[in-house]
Order: C-alpha cells, then sequence, then structure tokens
C-alpha cells in the first residue's frame, strides 16, 4: 500500500515538473538602467552614472560595481557576493535610488534582474500581404497591429511573462514647424507646446443638480482631429491670430526609425514571447502555437493567423521556437535512459539465468524511478538535462541494492530455509551493507548541492537526482523486493528451476491470492480479503510490467543466441559467456591467482595505470559545459559608430539577398538593423549595429551546415570596409565571455590606444575568434560651446538658449492625441529642412520675440 501510493504520487509528480533545458539560474547581478534623452557620454556619466554608485555603493554585500554610460542610457552593474539575497538587495538598491538626485530630463532608473537564460521562448514574425499601400503605412499597420492585437492575444495566455514588439512604424503626430515664420512673427517654439498642452485637455468639472436630476459637468477640449491642431490659436499680433498652421505643417507620421527587423528579406514586426520562471517551455510553446495557429488549420476562424490573414491582410507565422530544441535533447536523454534501463536487465539476464529474479529486479527499476519524482517535485527540481542526466546515471546503479537483497534470499532458499524466513533472514544479513553502500555512493553526490556559485546551480539538479534515486532504490530493495520475492514463492522444494517460456506469464500473483484463501480458514479469508485485494493490486500490475519487458529482452536474447550458434567464432564466445559463464569464471580465477603469487607486479600494474591516466588528464581540455549546436546562431555586425541607419541598411542588404540567393542550408534568415532604445539589452548597439540570426535547415550535421553558412556570411562581410563582427550562438548558460583582459588608466586615450594594441595582439592567436574592446568610440557629435560675455551682455542665459535649441532640434512631447484606444504623441520641432546640417543649427534663432533675430552662431561656436 505504501509503495503504491508512493508510485502514484510519483506519477502525479511526474506530470507536474517543469521543462527547461537547464536548471534555473540566478546570477547575484542586478543592473540600473537610466535612460537621459538626447545626453551625450560624458554628461550621462556625470550626471547620472556617477550619483547611482556613490548611492548604491553602500549595500551590503555587494561585491563590484561598474558603469557603461553611451549617449542616452546609463547602465550600472552590481554584482552581490553569490549568497546574497537578491530580493533583499533588489529593494535595498530601490532604497538607495529613491535618494537620488537625477537631471529633471532623465527618466526614472529601471532595476533589470540578469539573467542568461530569459531569451525569448518563440519569436512570430507579421508581414503584410496587401498590395498597393506605401510601406510606410504598412509598416505603421502591422506596429498597430502587433501592439494592440497581438500582444494583448497572448500575453494572457498562461505561462508567458511578457510579449515584446520590435520593428515596423510607431505612430506619432508632428508638428513640423517652419524657422523663418517663427523668426518673422517673434514666437519660439516653447510657446507653441505650451498652447497645444493647455488646449488639449478633457476636465471633470464636478456636478450640479436640477430638480430631481444630477448632472456630470465635463469640459470637453481634446482635439478630435489633426485639422483642429492646426487651427490652434497661439498668439494674436495686432488683433489677427496666429494659429499652429501658420506656423507649420501637422502631419500623421511615425517616430524617428532606429530600427528595422525583416525575415527573408520582406519587412515584417517582430514579436517575442518571454516565459514566467516557473513555466514549462514546452507546454507554453504547444498553448502559443495553438493560439497562433495557420492559415491551413481545419478551423482558420479560431486561430489568430488565419483572422489576421482573412481580415486584416497580414500574415503571422512563428520563425524560431526554443521549445522545439529543447524537447528534442530531453527526448534524446530520457531514450538513453530506458535504453540503459533496457541494457540493464538484458545483462542481468544474461548472468543470472533466472526469469524470476530478474523480473523482479526488473520491476525495482521503474518503481525507484517514480518515487523519485515525488521529492523532486517537493525540492522544485525541474526536468532538465541535468536532472534526467543524473537519474540516466543513476538507473545503473539502481540494481545494485536489489541484485545483492534477491542473492541473499536466494541463497538462504538454498541452504533449506523456508521461503518467508529465508526473505527474513537473507535480508537481514545484507541490510547495513546495502544501507552502507549506498550512502557511500549518496556521499560522492551529495556534496554538488552545496556548491557555490555557478557550478552549485547548474550541477545541483544532478547530485539531488542521483542521491534521491540511490535513497529510493535502498529503500525498494530493503522493503519491496523481498515482499515480491516472498509473493509466489513455493512452500518447498529446491530452489527455481532455469526460465521457461510459460514463466512468462503473470501468473505468479494470481497463484498466490488463490493459494492464500485455499490454505486457510474461511471466516480468516474473508477477513483477510482486503489485505489480500491490495496485494494482489500491487503485484499484478508490476508483474505485468516486467514480464512484459523481459518478454521483449527474451525474445532478442534468443534471436542473438541462435545467431550465434549459426556462426562458428561468434557463437562459441557466445555459448562461452551466456550459458553458464564459466570462461569468465576461469578467466577471473586466473588473474585472481596471479596476483596473489605476484603482488609486486599487480601494484606495477596499477601505478602504471594511474600514470597512465594522470597524463591523458592532463591533456584534456577542459570546460564548464561543452559547445551546444542547436541549429542556429547569430553574427553581430557594427560599423562605425554614427552610422545612420539608413546608410547601415544600405550597406548590409546586399548581404542579406546574397544570403537567400544561396540559402541551401538556411530555413529562415532574420535581420535586424539599428536597435530599439527602449528594450536594448547591451551598451554597444545603435543604429550603426545589426544581428544577422540564421536559422538552420535541420539536418543530421548541423555542425558542418553552420560552418559552412558561417564561412559564406563572413566572406561576404570582409569585404566591407571599417566593420566589426562577432559570432553568437546559443549557450547553455554564460555569465561572461570565455577569456577576458582588463585594462585600467586614468586617461581614456592612454586606455584606448592599449585595449587596441592588446586587442591586435590577442586576434593573432589562432585560438581566439571576434577579439573586441568594450570600449566603443563615441558617436559623432556637433558641439555648442557657448560664449558667456555673450549672452550676459544681450540678456540671455545659457539653460535658456540650449532649452530652445533642444525644442527646435530634438523636438518635445506637447501632449498626446486620444484616438479610441491608444494615445498617440504629439511632437513639435522644425521641420528637417531647417535642422539638417550644421549650418542650419548656426542659424537657429535664439532671441525669439527680441527686436531682432540673433542666431545662434552669434552666441556660440558650434563646431
Amino acid at each position: 500500500m505504501v509503495f503504491l501510493a508512493a508510485v502514484v504520487f510519483g506519477a502525479l509528480s511526474y506530470s507536474r515538473l517543469s521543462l527547461r533545458l537547464m536548471p534555473e539560474l540566478t546570477y547575484p547581478t542586478l543592473t540600473v538602467r537610466t535612460e537621459y534623452p538626447g545626453a551625450a557620454p560624458q554628461e550621462v556619466e556625470s550626471d547620472v552614472s556617477r550619483p547611482i554608485e556613490e548611492a548604491v555603493g553602500v549595500i551590503g554585500g555587494l561585491g563590484r560595481i561598474s558603469s557603461i554610460s553611451r549617449a542616452g542610457v546609463s547602465d550600472v552593474v552590481l554584482e552581490f557576493d553569490w549568497k546574497t539575497d537578491m530580493a533583499e538587495a533588489t529593494q535595498d538598491v530601490l532604497e538607495e535610488l529613491d535618494r537620488v538626485l537625477l537631471p529633471v530630463q532623465a527618466e526614472r532608473p529601471l532595476i533589470l534582474h540578469y539573467d542568461p537564460s530569459e531569451d525569448a521562448v518563440l519569436e512570430l514574425s507579421l508581414a503584410s500581404t496587401r498590395q498597393g499601400p506605401s510601406d510606410a503605412t504598412e509598416l505603421r499597420r502591422l506596429r498597430r497591429l502587433a501592439d494592440r492585437r497581438i500582444k494583448r492575444s497572448l500575453e494572457p495566455i498562461r505561462g508567458v511573462a511578457a510579449v515584446r514588439v520590435s520593428g515596423g512604424l510607431e505612430e506619432e503626430i508632428q508638428v513640423l514647424l517652419d524657422e523663418e515664420q517663427l523668426r518673422r512673427l517673434r514666437i519660439s517654439a516653447a510657446e507653441v507646446i505650451d498652447r497645444l498642452a493647455a488646449e488639449n485637455i478633457n476636465l471633470a468639472g464636478g456636478t450640479i443638480r436640477d430638480g430631481r436630476t444630477e448632472y456630470m459637468v465635463r469640459t470637453l477640449g481634446e482635439f478630435t482631429d489633426l485639422q483642429q491642431i492646426a487651427d490652434t490659436v497661439v498668439t494674436e499680433r495686432d488683433g489677427t491670430p496666429l494659429r499652429v498652421g501658420d506656423l507649420g505643417r501637422v502631419v500623421r507620421s511615425h517616430k524617428e526609425r532606429e530600427i528595422i527587423t525583416r525575415t527573408d528579406g520582406k519587412p515584417a514586426v517582430r514579436i517575442e514571447i518571454f516565459k514566467e520562471a516557473d513555466a514549462n517551455i514546452v507546454d507554453l510553446a504547444h498553448r502559443v502555437r495553438q493560439a497562433v495557429g495557420g492559415v491551413d488549420e481545419d478551423q482558420p476562424g479560431n486561430t489568430l493567423a488565419a483572422l489576421l490573414a482573412d481580415e486584416e491582410g497580414a500574415a503571422l507565422k512563428v520563425v524560431a521556437d526554443r521549445s522545439l530544441f529543447i524537447e528534442s535533447s530531453l527526448r534524446e536523454v530520457k531514450q538513453a535512459a530506458l535504453f540503459g534501463g533496457l541494457l540493464a536487465v538484458a545483462v542481468l539476464l544474461l548472468f543470472i539465468r533466472r526469469l524470476r529474479p530478474t523480473a523482479i529486479i526488473a520491476v525495482s527499476i521503474p518503481v525507484s524511478l517514480a518515487i523519485t519524482f515525488a521529492p523532486l517535485n517537493l525540492l522544485d527540481v525541474s526536468l532538465n538535462i541535468m536532472s534526467l542526466g543524473g537519474l540516466a546515471l543513476g538507473i545503473g546503479m539502481l540494481v545494485d541494492s536489489s541484485i545483492v537483497v534477491l542473492e541473499s534470499i536466494h541463497r538462504c532458499r538454498e541452504e533449506g530455509d523456508e521461503p518467508a524466513q529465508a526473505v527474513v533472514r537473507g535480508t537481514r544479513e545484507v541490510r547495513s551493507a546495502v544501507f552502507a553502500s549506498t550512502l557511500t555512493s549518496v556521499a560522492v553526490f551529495f556534496p554538488m548541492v552545496f556548491i557555490v556559485g555557478v557550478a552549485g546551480q547548474a550541477f545541483g539538479d544532478l547530485g539531488t537526482a542521483v542521491v534521491v534515486s540511490l535513497l529510493a532504490s535502498a529503500a525498494v530493495a530493503l522493503v519491496l523486493i523481498p515482499m515480491l520475492a516472498a509473493l509466489g514463492s513455493a512452500s518447498s522444494g529446491p530452489p527455481e528451476a532455469p526460465y521457461r517460456p510459460r514463466d512468462l506469464l503473470p501468473l505468479a500473483a494470481l497463484r498466490s491470492f488463490v493459494g492464500a484463501f485455499r490454505s486457510t480458514s474461511p471466516l480468516r479469508s474473508i477477513l483477510a480479503a482486503p489485505w489480500r485485494l491490495l496485494l494482489l493490486a500491487v503485484a499484478l500490475p508490476l508483474e505485468v510490467a516486467g514480464k512484459t519487458l523481459l518478454a521483449a529482452l527474451m525474445l532478442i536474447f534468443l534471436l542473438i543466441r541462435s545467431a550465434g550458434r549459426a556462426m562458428g567464432l561468434a557463437g562459441r564466445i557466445f555459448r562461452r559467456l551466456a550459458p553458464e559463464g564459466k570462461g569468465i569464471a576461469r578467466f577471473y580465477s586466473r588473474v585472481l591467482i596471479a596476483g596473489l603469487d605476484h603482488p609486486w607486479l599487480l601494484l606495477l600494474a596499477i601505478a602504471g595505470c594511474l600514470g597512465v591516466t594522470a597524463v591523458v588528464l592532463e591533456r584534456m581540455e577542459s570546460e564548464l559545459l561543452p559547445e551546444v549546436h542547436q541549429g542556429e546562431f547569430t553574427v553581430e555586425v557594427a560599423l562605425p559608430v554614427g552610422t545612420p541607419l539608413a546608410h547601415t541598411a544600405e550597406v548590409l542588404t546586399p548581404v542579406e539577398q546574397a544570403l537567400l540567393a544561396e540559402s541551401g542550408d538556411i530555413e529562415s534568415l532574420l535581420l535586424t538593423l539599428g536597435y530599439d532604445r527602449a528594450q536594448s539589452q547591451r551598451s554597444d548597439e545603435g543604429e550603426h549595429t545589426a544581428r544577422f540570426k540564421v536559422l538552420l535547415a535541420p539536418s543530421h550535421h548541423s555542425e558542418q551546415s553552420e560552418a559552412r553558412v558561417l564561412g559564406r556570411i563572413r566572406r561576404r562581410l570582409a569585404a566591407i570596409p571599417d566593420i566589426e563582427t562577432r559570432v553568437v550562438r546559443p549557450v547553455l548558460f554564460s555569465s561572461k565571455t570565455p577569456i577576458e583582459v582588463e585594462i585600467q588608466a586614468d586617461d581614456l586615450i592612454q586606455l584606448r590606444a592599449l585595449a587596441e594594441q592588446a586587442a591586435a595582439l590577442m586576434s593573432e592567436l589562432p585560438e581566439l575568434n571576434d577579439v573586441e574592446s568594450s570600449q566603443r568610440r563615441g558617436a559623432p557629435e556637433i558641439q555648442v560651446i557657448y560664449d558667456r560675455d555673450r549672452l550676459s551682455r544681450l540678456g540671455l542665459d545659457i539653460r535658456t538658449v540650449a532649452q530652445l535649441v533642444r525644442n527646435k532640434v530634438q523636438g518635445t512631447e506637447a501632449t498626446r492625441y486620444n484616438l479610441l484606444d491608444r494615445r498617440i504623441p504629439i511632437v513639435v520641432r522644425l521641420g528637417l529642412d531647417d535642422r539638417e546640417t550644421a549650418d542650419e543649427v548656426r542659424a537657429l534663432d535664439v532671441n525669439p520675440g527680441g527686436a531682432r533675430p540673433i542666431p545662434l552662431e552669434a552666441v556660440a561656436r558650434v563646431v
């Protein structure tokens, strides 16, 4: 009854175990990311990075602080000790950040938990199938569909943590002012911004009562169309109202494009799906695929892809799915474990040559595994390649204790004991030895649970799985095996004869059940009936499963044996090993006698083996985990910093087209040009960067296919001047790059020279690829250096003038346009014709409303 309950609980626990490729890895690292729009790296470092570093530097358990300051973004990386409670550390960081005074233009700092396993589980691609509309119109529509329809449909799916959309064009209403009109009418951009913000408003005005009716008072002043924005009065001149339309154009457009995404050469919007921490990746991917569906489903109206194709003329498909590799890897590990169990039983049958003992031992393997799953579920261990590898490693060790106990019982039977007495005495004589031998194996693997760091988190599941399975096998050997050995045993007579075909029938449990009724009085039989029925319910399924397995093994055994007899030498070798094992016994006896007669020779052979082992071990390469080829890789490309997105696309599009033209080994090619500022995971990304994500066609030689495709890409990219490339493959986990050389200096110019020299030397080593420096060249910039004396004589100050330049060049979001289910930003700035070149920036009027216009170059140097 106890084992039946344990098996049932184990089966239920198995269905609840989550599937992952690797164990859950929690790195003791936090990243504080702060956006400072429009700021150069120097201002980001002095105004954001340093204050944050000084504030969080007092937190306990902090091992190291580093920061990366780039244009518009600050990343402060906090590395804690491995034993630090990250929840408490996160709360401490939040408390310290509340005390930091940052510039008004800086966004609120965000805390990112560094999780190397947090990659998108699935990637979807949304492309248009319509003909006719312009690319900009279609890309805006696709981005709207992805944000408003696809994202909202997929986020409620159980296990989905986030749906991230990138690519396409984000809607924006732009008020493009004319600098000449502003100068002539003496109006500043700030006046337009303030006026739009004041005019676009809905405000509750309270309630009033009229008789028995209560009315709500509302002010309705929000813009309902673009014409109302253009007709907004900014000010009056000589009784004539000056409207926004008199100062510029109001257009419905999109935000400045920083990212381009294409799938197989076609413009598309990318949708990435991330899982919750405890979600089962395989089940999650199945649910998402079921929701997305396809246009060729039996019931197309019930799938998201079919609805989008029919109603919106858009094609939605899954282009990358990590769960496929994970499922395949776990399936291979399970098959290896099953094959190992079958081989273990076959070896037992080969040498024991008795059916019933082999069947009893064979039953102990699935029972021990089933019992193991319940503790694994309680210990929050997932099914991954580590835990499954531990179970596979333990399968061969599971039968050891069972063999010892069963052979001891068999020996007692041969000595003339009754079945019950043989079971009790045989188990009692070896129980201490069995338990001690199990503890020795446990002592080897149990310390893995206490390893600190990445290795401990990675291999802790393996140690836990082996330890739990070994303890379960000991319990099975000392309790279940004796019970099964007692079931169906004859009351007297000689030991069991060699197996016969009729012994494969599952009749032992039934004979024992019927014999128990015959050998006792009717009253006692009735009273004991519930217990005997329970025993039958436990024994019969186990016997059926064990004997079915043994029947298959017997068939294989007989086939091999028949083939061996038909073959001369092979038959003689098999008969020496299989029937009696006399050849092995004689060989062992001779070796044993020789070792006892010549002990020094034996010690010398052992020393020689140890020496050879030491030499081989020293020459073996070592790494935490081997490189895994998952059928995909990413080539990250970087042009010189400051390269605009349009030029990046112009340079790399021919490479994309060439790869698609010779796509023999490529199943899909995902190209990302530029970056998404809000979702960037690296500090060196920008409009000058790109990523070629290559998904290889299924092949039995994926490593060779990857090498061929990668060679083609590298040859194409090598022809482009001033380009840097790096190949990134999906890894099981990696906290840092394999080799890092850290150089420190107080002078940035000297530091850059030393870093470039070190990178050049390391690049010459044949063992290293993709050597790069973390220090990046800054983006080209136009600097405005103000003359304080001139500004003072003209009654101006740097803050006012700098804010004016910012409003005209970068623009400012004045308000938002309410359009049904979304609010579109209204951005005010100069038209592109008035802010495209450095000369146009020099000509900007910095004294709007003054008696005469003053250009920027009159009070500052623009270099």
